[in-house]
């Protein structure tokens, strides 16, 4: 088999990025090696490009909570505490708000020199209240973030109606980030591969890893079921499958696991959003297609991807309590992703202590298609040995380690009210 000088472990939107940022250079010999297993994190994304949304805990974040507060209400805790915002740290802030404004020079430059159109829609993300509690939510987001109020829009019920002239007149306002957009997430890791692919990358699709040969603490070859792939590096962007990469790779433990997502989407339906909707029930989202995609759960339950009746329902009623019209929509499918959690929810980027040809880039959760643009550039910032744009301490592997260097915690995430 021919010799790489990088096999990159995953062909989703991660790796995808990784594979076109290392090859616009064209002086590296780079392949991708990829296997759909079911419940593949990038072909069950919103495509939401939320970096405010995202990093203050609206979204999945906001509906996960809201669903823990009513579980203690209904066991029995009639004084469940207030529900409040899940904060990102500042150094994901600040990686996501990077990540998100390279999207537009992104766009042109793919379709300009590629010829491919991930559909990156200009949208907003409007977080929309329905009562006292939802208004309490969205004031602490606001204190939370003091630095980035000229991205915050309050708008009041007439504003929003105006704005969206088909949502609920239950709905007594919105917080809206200007800045939170959308692409499509299937046409986005096309776009990525496909611009990888021109720039020379090799692209061993439908192709299972199924080992990793090292020679003392260098990793030297990728196994597929097709053959042996030699290599000076390899990266594991292998989503909620990275741990057994990173086993077979260096024999230690990587705190990724599948955090399950059941998402909803329409039949292709007239124009009935301007905008990305989030409530304390689902995010809303309306693509350029005309299907209306509905999401999310967020469960661990391993690497099931089976749907359930139970919360597709509560997903659809959420949808109908926002967009009334929404009762007459005909559901084209429903899936379950499998998101690559972390403890901390924060992406794991770079190298491994004691193993020279591996690095990572996993772990990224929920936020893959907003993130995979940061990640590409850095990861090719890291092989070239250039600084990098963003401080990738937060990002390491060490994170997790304690000082006699053995892992710290479970895997699962650290979610609380």
């Amino acid at each position: 088999m021919k010799a790489y000088d990088i096999v990159i472990c995953g062909g989703g939107v991660i790796g995808a990025s990784v594979a076109y940022f290392l090859s616009r250079q064209k002086d590296l010999k780079i392949a991708v090696v990829d296997y759909k297993y079911p419940g593949n994190a990038s072909r069950a994304s919103a495509g939401g490009l939320w970096a405010m949304g995202e990093s203050t805990g609206l979204g999945c974040g906001v509906i996960l909570f809201k669903t823990l507060s009513k579980q203690m209400r209904e066991s029995g805790c009639e004084d469940a505490p207030e529900m409040k915002p899940h904060i990102m740290p500042k150094a994901f802030f600040d990686m996501s708000m990077m990540s998100n404004a390279m999207y537009p020079e992104l766009y042109n430059e793919l379709v300009e020199n590629h010829n491919v159109d991930f559909k990156f829609e200009r949208t907003g993300l409007k977080f929309l209240m329905f009562d006292k509690y939802d208004r309490m939510y969205a004031e602490h987001i606001a204190a939370a973030i003091p630095d980035r109020q000229k991205h915050v829009r309050w708008l009041n019920q007439e504003e929003v109606l105006s704005s969206e002239p088909n949502i609920s007149k239950e709905a007594i306002g919105a917080m809206e980030f200007d800045c939170d957009h959308q692409i499509n997430p299937y046409r986005l890791n096309e776009a990525y591969l496909e611009g990888a692919r021109q720039n020379g990358v090799d692209l061993f699709l439908n192709t299972k890893v199924i080992g990793v040969e090292r020679r003392g603490n260098q990793v030297v070859a990728v196994k597929t079921e097709k053959g042996s792939l030699p290599c000076n590096l390899m990266l594991n962007a292998a989503g909620a499958w990275a741990e057994t990469l990173c086993k077979w790779a260096t024999d230690m433990p990587m705190p990724v696991f599948p955090v399950k997502g059941q998402v909803i989407i329409s039949e292709k339906l007239p124009k009935l959003l301007n905008g990305c909707l989030t409530t304390s029930d689902c995010y809303i989202a309306q693509k350029d297609n005309g299907e209306i995609l509905i999401g999310s759960t967020t469960e661990e339950r391993g690497f099931d991807t089976t749907n359930d009746v139970k919360y597709i329902k509560q997903l659809a009623q959420g949808a109908m309590k926002s967009i009334p019209a929404l009762k007459d929509m005909n559901i084209k499918r429903c899936w379950a992703g499998l998101r690559p959690g972390s403890p901390d929810e924060l992406p794991i980027l770079g190298p491994m202590p004691g193993i020279k040809g591996y690095l990572n880039a996993c772990g990224h959760f929920r936020t893959g298609m907003l993130t995979s643009a940061i990640t590409g550039r850095v990861i090719n910032e890291i092989v070239r040995e250039l600084p990098t744009c963003i401080d990738i301490e937060p990002f390491s592997y060490q994170r997790f380690l304690n000082e006699q260097g053995d892992m710290v915690g479970e895997y699962h995430l650290e979610t609380s009210l």
